[in-house]
């Protein structure tokens, strides 16, 4: 805006007004059409959605993907389980469904990512659940796009044929697609900051573009010609390419860019940019919300005033332009990333994507050189995992949003103007945005919202001491044997942990052997640093447990605790078990602490014969706030027991429709009765306790203070 208003040039101002009102209409209208596609609740429908084989994702006996529904042409995602009849198709589908429609759930838990927010910001309002797939039948009528993915689709299949990890590279460089394999097969390029090489954009359209400028030139097609060919191609290669946001700017920018040259138009790097963004913005108006959106345009606007600077520098700025996003989205930066960048891009850029579409085209005739391109390919897996997995991986934490908006602008600022003054001022910013995310001030007790189970932070303030107790989970009924396992605390308390700066646990407490509150400690041990892992005497002997915890204990410490028992460094009292135990309910810890000058008390899945042994233990046992026992099952929580500690307010960890029914009927009338209130993660999503400097409140995620 300053930059528009300084050129005084009447034209540009007339020009952006009008493209800002166009903006702010089609906002408007977008806007209105969320509000009137929000579906509220459950219902049980039968639908007939058009659906491209391409887009379909596969898991095992699962499948799922976005649809448009025939009759509305509203689109929607399907989760199915008959795989088997929907994976043989190739050309689009029309599948008729019956099962369960409702809205994403929001994020739940703090820092958490949001899939309400990111499909709505696709224009997907709705999930359907599958419960009976009624008929499939394939479309014989195309339309171009339906030829595009269908051509989408056979290329996949001729991508997978190629050998591994080839096929891996040309499914995600050419077709944009990266499924779990490539994560689980290329960790290093994340961690490092690669991942931006295979998310399809301007290098790949690069590549693409001078591929087809050389076809037509073996052609002796006119330059002109090339141009309007050019033209038309790209938005088919857009829809084969998987239609990412940042394929979006790559491709309008290289529109917008031949487009000019044919109406002879002089246009600067900036006014590309510029009415890229602001066409972009009138076709998806959602599309910043989005974080692959968000950095692509950082990136892009970073190469402008970068793109005359000696490699290494401009690979520093690159990077120090990315950094801000990264910290707020991921949480994560790795030291090496600058080096990686520096080294990888130019190998990347003038040797692997050259040779990975030559390799691709010739694979029918020459096989051989395929199967050399995947051995070197393999290589360089090896060494950038190796990398990778250096020391380095520095846990920043999340900034506050106004705080990296500061840090991207301190930016733009050094890029400006490299100095002293202006580098160390950044650096300082940083520095104090670290130390401000791990060392708060405040301290928390935290209840992860993880569905039907328990697991809880107690951290206080200058993260002086870490405490989690129990790390939810879930059984996996129905899974494959060799099927991989998935954990449900990386979506939740691991990565608030990641986001709040903490990659160590002083204390893993486990209150019991049930899945719900031990389920997930795999994933709790080889993501963070545990320095002990405590549990009740006698939990040792159970099999279940103990394999779980024993791959690690060659980098914890296993203490086993009764009631009344003294461990250092651990401001806890416990007050149960007092007998050994394999770990049931009735075997449960039972921990009290007193945390922002308030007492609590979480009592694990302890029934009430248990509550009457500790009433008789403890007669002057009290509580301000007291974590409900089994998610406030009837077999917990006595009148008695509620009477006895008599608490100012309760939790209660239970997920939403659970099969058990928790809380119970019982259990919410009792405390009506006693008039204790009570907060529920069924309702409230997570819920956090703040105390400190800054004073003691609740906080729940939805809804607020």
């Amino acid at each position: 805006m300053i930059r528009i208003i300084r050129l005084k040039n009447a034209l540009v101002i007339k020009i952006t007004t009008v493209m800002v009102v166009i903006f702010c209409l089609v906002f408007w209208y977008r806007y209105k059409q969320n509000q009137a596609n929000q579906i509220q609740g459950q219902q049980t429908v039968t639908k007939s959605v058009l659906i491209y084989p391409d887009n379909i994702k596969y898991s095992d006996d699962s499948f799922y993907g976005i649809g448009t529904i025939t009759d509305t042409g509203k689109q929607i995602m399907i989760y199915g389980n008959d795989a088997k009849r929907v994976k043989q198709y190739f050309k689009p589908i029309v599948i008729n469904v019956s099962g369960v429609s409702q809205p994403f759930d929001e994020a739940r838990n703090f820092n958490q990512f949001d899939a309400k927010e990111y499909y709505e910001s696709m224009g997907v309002y709705s999930r359907l659940t599958v419960k009976q797939l009624n008929s499939v039948v394939e479309q014989h009528r195309f339309s171009i796009i339906d030829m595009l993915h269908y051509l989408r689709m056979l290329m996949l299949k001729y991508t997978n044929q190629l050998p591994h990890p080839l096929n891996l590279y040309a499914s995600s460089l050419f077709l944009g697609v990266m499924d779990t394999s490539f994560n689980d097969e290329l960790s290093g390029v994340k961690t490092l900051g690669l991942i931006h090489l295979f998310s399809i954009s301007g290098l790949h359209v690069f590549y693409i573009v001078n591929l087809l400028k050389m076809i037509l030139g073996l052609f002796r097609i006119t330059r002109e010609k090339t141009r309007w060919i050019t033209l038309i191609f790209l938005p088919t290669y857009f829809v084969i390419a998987g239609s990412s946001i940042g394929l979006m700017r790559s491709i309008l920018t290289v529109e917008i860019g031949i487009i000019a040259l044919i109406l002879k138009k002089r246009l600067t790097g900036l006014d590309v940019f510029s009415i890229t963004l602001m066409v972009n913005l009138i076709i998806e108006p959602e599309m910043l919300l989005q974080f692959g959106s968000q950095l692509s345009y950082a990136l892009a606007f970073g190469l402008i005033y970068t793109n005359k600077m000696r490699p290494l520098k401009q690979t520093v700025m690159m990077n120090l332009v990315s950094l801000p996003f990264i910290i707020y989205k991921l949480f994560q930066w790795h030291t090496l990333t600058m080096l990686a960048n520096y080294l990888v891009i130019p190998i990347f850029s003038a040797l692997i994507m050259p040779m990975i579409l030559i390799a691709v085209i010739t694979y029918p005739i020459g096989e051989w050189f395929s199967s050399l391109v995947a051995v070197i390919l393999n290589s360089f897996d090896t060494v950038v995992n190796w990398l990778g997995a250096l020391p380095g991986q520095i846990n920043f934490g999340k900034p506050n949003l106004y705080v990296a908006t500061i840090l991207f602008v301190m930016t733009l600022l050094v890029i400006d103007r490299v100095n002293l003054k202006r580098v160390l001022m950044l650096l300082c910013m940083y520095l104090i945005t670290f130390m401000y995310i791990h060392y708060p001030v405040q301290g928390e007790v935290s209840f992860f919202d993880v569905g039907q189970g328990d697991s809880i932070l107690i951290r206080e303030p200058l993260n002086h001491s870490i405490t989690m107790i129990d790390t939810g989970g879930k059984l996996q009924f129905g899974r494959r044997k060799n099927s991989k396992v998935t954990y449900q605390s990386e979506k939740t308390s691991i990565n608030y942990l990641k986001s709040i700066g903490i990659n160590h646990l002083d204390n893993l407490v486990l209150s019991h052997q049930d899945a719900d509150h031990t389920g997930d400690i795999p994933a709790i041990l080889a993501d963070l640093n545990v320095d002990r892992i405590i549990v009740g005497d006698g939990l040792q002997n159970n099999p279940s447990i103990m394999r779980k915890i024993r791959p690690y204990l060659n980098k914890t410490k296993l203490v086993l605790v009764k009631a009344d028992q003294k461990i250092p460094d651990f401001s806890f009292n416990i007050y149960h078990p007092f007998e050994s135990g394999l770990g049931k309910n009735e075997d449960s810890v039972v921990l009290g602490t007193i945390k922002g000058n308030r007492s609590w008390l979480f009592m694990g899945d302890l029934p009430s014969s248990g509550e009457s042994d500790i009433m008789q233990k403890y007669p002057m046992l009290k509580a301000d706030y007291l974590k409900l026992g089994h998610h406030g099952s009837n077999t917990s929580s006595s009148d008695a027991f509620l009477k006895f500690i008599h608490p100012k307010i309760s939790i209660i960890s239970a997920g939403r429709n659970n099969r058990y029914h928790h809380p119970s009927v019982e259990t919410l009338k009792r405390l009506k009765d006693n008039n204790l209130a009570y907060v529920n993660t069924q309702k409230q999503g997570m819920i956090s306790y703040k105390y400190g400097l800054l004073g003691n409140h609740w906080i729940f995620k939805l809804q607020g203070e």
